[in-house]
């Protein structure tokens, strides 16, 4: 009977152990937001979160070396959709929609006569942040007239930093931002980049199915669009 209740006791510890922590690889534009949900996440769950951030093109690359992530929350569709193609997760769904807004020193009267004078002009890794894709591509598009030099952050968030601590004049960011560095002057950009960000269930676990259902709730996506991102749903 002793031997019986050993052996009940060690797998409700094992189980309890695999169960209590969900890993969430997610981009660095959507910590902050993340973070503000977890407490109503908590309130409702006892699996616990852990987070590791950074820019989503390096957080898909440890994905795919191995790394033991339960759930990728992504800047974007693409790097989800490789990793969906390679067998490395379940279909992306999409659980936000970022937008791209310029953060700057100086007060002026619109994002065109910032930019014109700005001498420089801080953007997220093109090659392993949507966010800094995203700017490129709306620069070549629309920042006719545009001279600042340009300078990169590892990530969209280090970009912010940048212009923070006056390392750059202005930077084009995510407009989750905005309540991050409320001393900064905030402008919205014309025909701005809207960002269809993704999530990819890596592991199958229940814990990380459970909490993208969250993500997608009413009440998560009410507090999402509260920290500046579009509607899930176009």
């Amino acid at each position: 009977m002793r031997a019986v209740t050993a052996a009940l006791l060690l797998i409700f510890v094992c189980h309890t152990q695999a169960a209590e922590t969900l890993r969430i690889a997610v981009a660095s534009n959507f910590k902050p937001t993340l973070e503000a949900l977890l407490p109503v996440w908590q309130a409702q769950s006892d699996i616990a979160i852990s987070l590791s951030s950074g820019p989503s093109g390096a957080l898909t690359q440890q994905i795919l070396a191995g790394a033991p992530f339960g759930l990728f929350l992504s800047a974007d569709a693409d790097f989800p959709q490789l990793l969906f193609n390679q067998g490395k997760s379940a279909q992306p769904q999409v659980y936000a929609r970022g937008q791209l807004i310029l953060a700057c020193n100086q007060n002026v009267q619109s994002s065109t006569q910032a930019l014109q004078q700005a001498n420089t002009l801080a953007l997220a890794n093109t090659r392993t942040a949507p966010y800094g894709r995203a700017a490129i591509i709306w620069l070549s598009e629309h920042g006719q007239g545009i001279s600042a030099k340009q300078v990169q952050a590892g990530s969209v968030a280090g970009a912010l930093q940048f212009v923070v601590t006056g390392n750059a004049d202005c930077a084009l960011v995510a407009a989750s931002f905005t309540e991050l560095a409320p001393q900064l002057y905030w402008y919205s950009l014309p025909h701005a980049a809207v960002l269809t960000q993704a999530a990819s269930v890596i592991d199958n676990s229940s814990a990380a199915s459970l909490f993208l259902t969250f993500l997608l709730s009413d009440t998560a996506q009410q507090l999402i669009q509260q920290n500046g991102y579009l509607t899930a749903k176009p």
